[in-house]
């Protein structure tokens, strides 16, 4: 059987398997929602459902990129174990390729990843006349800025999704920040000339909580809506 197509079924094959593995962990977390009490639950801190995601997010990002180096390494020895089948002068482009694939899967699984655990953004319009967002004009071209929050915690955190959209409605920009509601934190976006400022209150946030969004938005901005995970 040629090389090439041994090494397309072994991809195929390697692709299964590295899915099959990356779903243990939610199943198990899954079944465990399910047939752990309510009590027990939250006795070790943990709720059901979404609430549990944004809870500890970052041990699941741990837990994943855990999960994904082990997936990686099984799924580079299985095709490297194809690739020496190959003439030499071929080698260089199946590592290649192999490596290019590796990375794209990387990429699919963090963008499943961040999709599933990021906050469910409501009451846009709420939000946007609360913390003083609405329609702003900056150089002749008017700008509606959008506000959604997840709803505040038990220590009064909230999650904010602050969006820019232009005349013709196009998304320009997004940003990412929280509030603490009564807190000693500045809410309402701070307008300027060429620019507005928004105050992030994250958890463990540094002096420099003051973030600032140019008007209008950059070609980066631009860009950064459109690319999964660079928003």
């Amino acid at each position: 059987m040629p090389v090439a197509r041994v090494y397309l079924t072994q991809l195929l094959l390697s692709t299964l398997y590295a899915g099959l593995f990356l779903s243990l962990a939610p199943i198990a977390a899954g079944v465990a929602m399910l047939l752990l009490p309510p009590a027990t639950l939250q006795e070790w801190g943990l709720h059901p459902g979404r609430a549990a995601l944004q809870q500890h997010r970052e041990a699941l990002y741990w837990l994943t990129a855990g999960l994904m180096s082990i997936t990686l390494a099984a799924f580079y020895y299985g095709m490297g174990r194809v690739i020496v089948l190959a003439k030499p002068r071929w080698r260089p482009a199946y590592q290649t390729t192999t490596l290019l694939y590796m990375l794209l899967m990387s990429y699919g699984v963090a963008i499943a990843l961040v999709t599933t655990t990021r906050p469910h953004y409501r009451q846009c319009e709420m939000y946007t006349q609360k913390l003083n967002g609405g329609l702003r004009e900056y150089r002749g071209e008017q700008f509606r800025i959008e506000l959604c929050g997840s709803g505040s915690d038990a220590d009064r955190r909230d999650h904010i999704r602050l969006r820019i959209f232009d005349e013709k409605g196009e998304w320009r920009a997004v940003r990412y920040f929280t509030v603490r509601w009564g807190g000693p934190y500045p809410l309402l976006l701070d307008y300027a000339r060429d620019h507005f400022a928004y105050f992030d209150a994250s958890e463990g946030e540094d002096e420099d909580f003051v973030k600032v969004v140019p008007m209008p938005p950059t070609l980066a901005d631009w860009l950064s809506t459109r690319i999964p995970l660079l928003d």
